[in-house]
Formats: C-alpha cells, sequence, structure tokens
C-alpha cells in the first residue's frame, strides 16, 4: 500500500477541523470572547529513540502569553468571528530546498501575525 502526496497532511487538518468544531459546538454559548490555543509539548515517548511533540488545542477564558510556535485564535461568538494570531517556528526553512525534492512552486502563503516583537529572522 503506497501513500499519496498529501494524505498524511489531510488527515491531520481533518483531525484538527473536527477538534476545532467540537471547542467552538461546546462554547457557542458564551457571550464574552475566548480563545482557542493551538500549540505543541514534548512526549514522554519517543519513535526510534527520537522526542516526540503532542498536539494540544484547547479553550481558553483568557489569552495566553504568545509564543513561537503557537497559534491563538480570539473567538467572538457575538459576532461570529474567529481572529487568528499564528507564530510561525523560529527556525528558518529554505523552501526552495524543496524544490529539489520534487515540490513545485505555487502562489500559497502564510501570513506571520504574531504580537512577538523580534522574534523572526528574514531575509
Amino acid at each position: 500500500m503506497s501513500q499519496e502526496t498529501g494524505e498524511t497532511r489531510n488527515a491531520i487538518i481533518e483531525d484538527d477541523n473536527k477538534q476545532l468544531q467540537a471547542i467552538l459546538d461546546a462554547n457557542k454559548r458564551r457571550s464574552e470572547p475566548y480563545w482557542i490555543v493551538l500549540f505543541a509539548k514534548p512526549s514522554k515517548q519517543s519513535v526510534d529513540g527520537k522526542p516526540t511533540l503532542v498536539k494540544h488545542m484547547k479553550a481558553y477564558p483568557v489569552k495566553p502569553q504568545s509564543q513561537v510556535g503557537m497559534v491563538c485564535g480570539r473567538v467572538d461568538n457575538m459576532k461570529g468571528t474567529i481572529d487568528w494570531e499564528v507564530n510561525m517556528p523560529q527556525k528558518p526553512f529554505d523552501f526552495d530546498a524543496l524544490q529539489g525534492l520534487g515540490a513545485t512552486p505555487c502562489d500559497e502563503m502564510v501570513v506571520e501575525t504574531t504580537t512577538i516583537p523580534g522574534a523572526y529572522i528574514t531575509k
């Protein structure tokens, strides 16, 4: 059995969407804004002797302090909006190197919306 390109990514996105929808459903009666936070914590488990991370998605009544690698969404049920703050990992990434692995350039873009001053190295 072979794995198709994007199969893992699609499964992760589907799982994230289910978790997000469950949190939204559980908090739909809230009249005050709240925050949904997606982050990773070190796991007690390892794979082939390498440390692993566990993904967490939780609702908070107050906004946690922004951290690199954390995604935080302010949910306002009264307005029907979620305003996302994306704090991308700090490690510089060479997107051009992906083409050497067979990736093709595209027009997709992630906008860094961090509130962490000076958190990123830019070209």
